[in-house]
């Protein structure tokens, strides 16, 4: 199923600090790319709970599930380093939309990974795509 995007202009990027500590580590001594698709999780739902789209999802009963995810690693991240993700969502289609992020280390501006992550939107009573609303979208970009 591929799902042709809209893209829309004015859209809200979104920024949160990370700070990569001992317990992120792995064998290999550093970021472990499992905390990576935690944080692109994490700063997604953060996204929507401060601009209030996830209240609105609620209201609306639906939930965003996600249908694929690609994550680019282009460099590492080692203990002690302050990591700036950026996201936004530029892209609509009638029931999905892509979201961006990009992680930066503080230091030296060095994107560390950045990820396309492509979000449907389900009634979560019949567990069904939906069309995505006008006014969701909104929560997204600058009115």
């Amino acid at each position: 199923m591929h799902f042709s995007m809209e893209q829309i202009p004015n859209f809200v990027e979104y920024s949160k600090e990370f700070r990569v500590d001992e317990s992120m580590i792995d064998q290999n001594n550093h970021l472990n790319n499992v905390v990576c698709v935690e944080w692109i999780q994490d700063i997604a739902v953060e996204h929507s709970d401060v601009t209030g789209g996830t209240a609105r999802m609620r209201e609306l009963e639906c939930a965003w599930m996600i249908r694929t995810q690609h994550v680019e690693y282009k460099a590492q991240a080692f203990l002690g380093d302050e990591i700036v993700g950026t996201t936004w969502v530029p892209e609509y289609s009638k029931v999905s939309t892509n979201r961006h992020s990009k992680f930066v280390r503080k230091s030296d501006g060095k994107e560390i990974f950045s990820a396309v992550t492509t979000w449907v939107l389900v009634d979560v009573k019949r567990a069904r795509p939906i069309a995505i609303p006008e006014d969701l979208k909104d929560y997204f970009r600058n009115k």
